[in-house]
């Protein structure tokens, strides 16, 4: 079985053939790796997208990049425009950081990935981080997209614990397409948050609501250091995917094809 991890996480500088080492090791094809978290500096970000570029282009086919941007920062619609365009990343990384989707500030940048046809991958759910701020990552806030049907986005963690308005978005995005699948926007993102005693619910629910052509599997392991956790991720969803009763056809999609239809190499 082919196996992408669409939500692996950067820190320093790994070495790109110690890290396809380590995903030959789990079975993993591919991984598509955020650059590092940047909340305030233009020229970081920058910086930190340089960065992951060298890694991927180390490795390619192997590591995919995800440009991790924030949108409120001045001028950071043009460096997610030449990220895409020109520095060869998959698509967009995004954390609302103390803003909402929904901000008229906001609208140029999406106009902008609108424009570019952009993938992004967006922190949902609750966020053991940038201080107070699970609040701006509430699903519903995502509804604005709509505006903006050629973005695609997928919602990570299903959301936790926000996992049953995640399928109300994506509910409301696939009623907005005209219930056609080609113009439907949104997808879930797997990765961990949800705890054991509801993971199996929130998955199956995931499945049965949206089908697996709209998930993708993700870890949410770091390299260098932390693929252990991934190759314990990947045998904890396939022995549940098993629980659920989903056919190889079904996992297959869940495991890369979604990812690979959505943030292709």
């Amino acid at each position: 079985m082919r196996i992408v991890d669409c939500h692996v996480h950067m820190h320093g500088e790994p070495d790109a053939a110690e890290v396809v080492k380590r995903l030959d090791a789990n079975g993993v094809a591919r991984i598509l790796l955020c650059s590092e978290t940047e909340r305030v500096s233009l020229r970081t970000t920058r910086e930190n997208l340089l960065k992951a570029k060298r890694l991927f282009d180390a490795a390619p086919g192997r590591i995919s990049g995800l440009a991790w941007v924030n949108p409120a920062i001045p001028g950071m619609a043009g460096l997610a425009e030449e990220a895409l365009a020109e520095l060869g990343f998959a698509g967009i990384k995004i954390i609302p950081d103390h803003w909402y989707a929904y901000e008229e500030r906001l609208e140029p940048f999406w106009a902008k990935m609108n424009e570019l046809r952009a993938s992004i991958l967006f922190h949902t759910g609750i966020l053991y981080g940038y201080d107070d701020g699970s609040r701006f990552c509430r699903p519903l806030w995502l509804e604005k997209l709509m505006n903006y049907p050629a973005i695609r986005f997928a919602m990570a963690h299903i959301s936790w614990p926000w996992c049953e308005e995640c399928l109300a978005v994506m509910g409301r995005m696939r009623a907005a397409a005209g219930y056609k699948s080609e113009g439907w926007q949104s997808y879930v993102d797997l990765t961990p948050g949800t705890p054991k005693h509801i993971r199996k619910q929130a998955v199956g629910n995931a499945v049965e609501f949206c089908g697996a052509d709209r998930i993708l599997f993700g870890t949410d392991s770091t390299v260098p250091g932390d693929l252990v956790h991934q190759a314990r991720q990947i045998a904890a969803d396939l022995a549940l995917f098993d629980e659920l009763g989903l056919t190889p056809a079904q996992k297959e999609r869940i495991m890369s094809g979604t990812a690979d239809e959505v943030f292709p190499s």
